[in-house]
């Protein structure tokens, strides 16, 4: 029997509709499917569990992955990682012990439509796997691997290429206390791409929200600092505002910060709804569909 999936929003709400496992390509361009990955560490030797997909998976058979699966109808993004990680290597996590590092809501891009949105969660666990116990086939081994020994086989291409994400982890992880100085910031500056407009050199990225910069400041990049700037329902040209949030992209050296219009007192203005983490991934979903980052606030 194939699984049933719930339909998603961009902003992660359910529409109430279902969709079965392979005709997720019938999806209206607003409509969108749920899947999860899940990175588990040995929490006594720092290494990541890898698995072997079954010689009779229809993509990828035979590559190494980590677990990873789709939400079915009813389940939250946390309940089919809990599930995927019981029935694809045996091992029994906790809800409590979960982590999100990522997500990301992908729509379209290089001519092709994508209508997903991926949660990737983090556990340490000292428990091993059991394919006994695991209540599908769909792995035929496992292996504890260092970083290092993942990055030879992806290099070799005898990973599944979604294992890169892993990559961008370690290599540029979410410093401690970091963005807690930059949350609360009242910032002003210009808006280079206004709501409504098109990137000046890819011609197809349309801008549905205004993104600008913070006058003198620069970024990871060199450049000023950039940001969304959300809350408002026209295009601007310069804003004052409060930053909410900052998106960490684990694989580039830029963030973007996150703002709403206030007064120089950093009230926000009356007019302003101040969008939910939820809805700050839908919004930002047009540019960062092309990295893998994560809301700190």
């Amino acid at each position: 029997m194939r699984e049933v999936w719930d339909v998603y929003t961009k902003d992660r709400r359910r529409t109430g509709k279902t969709c079965l496992r392979g005709e997720q390509g019938t999806l209206e361009e607003d409509e969108f499917h749920m899947w999860v990955m899940v990175w588990i560490k040995n929490a006594r030797t720092g290494k990541y569990l890898v698995s072997q997909r079954s010689a009779d998976k229809d993509t990828d058979p035979l590559k190494w992955e980590t677990v990873a699966g789709h939400a079915i109808s009813g389940d939250t993004s946390l309940d089919a990682a809990l599930r995927e990680v019981y029935e694809e290597v045996g091992i029994s996590l906790k809800a409590q012990d979960a982590c999100i590092l990522a997500t990301k809501v992908a729509t379209a891009y290089d001519g092709k439509r994508h209508n997903w949105i991926r949660d990737s969660f983090y556990f340490e666990t000292i428990e091993e796997p059991d394919l006994i116990r695991a209540t599908t086939k769909e792995v035929v081994q496992t292996k504890w691997l260092t970083i290092d020994e993942i990055k030879e086989m992806y290099d070799k291409g005898d990973c599944c290429l979604n294992m890169g994400e892993l990559f961008g982890f370690e290599a540029n992880p979410i410093p401690a206390d970091r963005y807690r100085s930059i949350i609360g910031q009242v910032v002003k500056g210009k808006i280079d791409r206004p709501m409504g407009s098109f990137h000046p050199r890819h011609k197809d990225l349309y801008y549905p929200v205004n993104y600008g910069y913070v006058s003198g400041l620069l970024g990871g990049d060199g450049a000023e600092q950039d940001i969304y700037l959300l809350g408002v329902k026209s295009a601007e040209q310069e804003f004052t505002g409060k930053v909410i949030a900052v998106y960490h992209r684990y694989d580039d050296n830029e963030t973007k910060w996150i703002v709403v219009p206030c007064d120089d007192e950093g009230i926000v203005l009356e007019d302003v709804e101040i969008p939910t983490d939820n809805e700050i991934y839908a919004q930002i979903a047009f540019q960062e569909q092309f990295f893998c980052g994560v809301l700190v606030k």
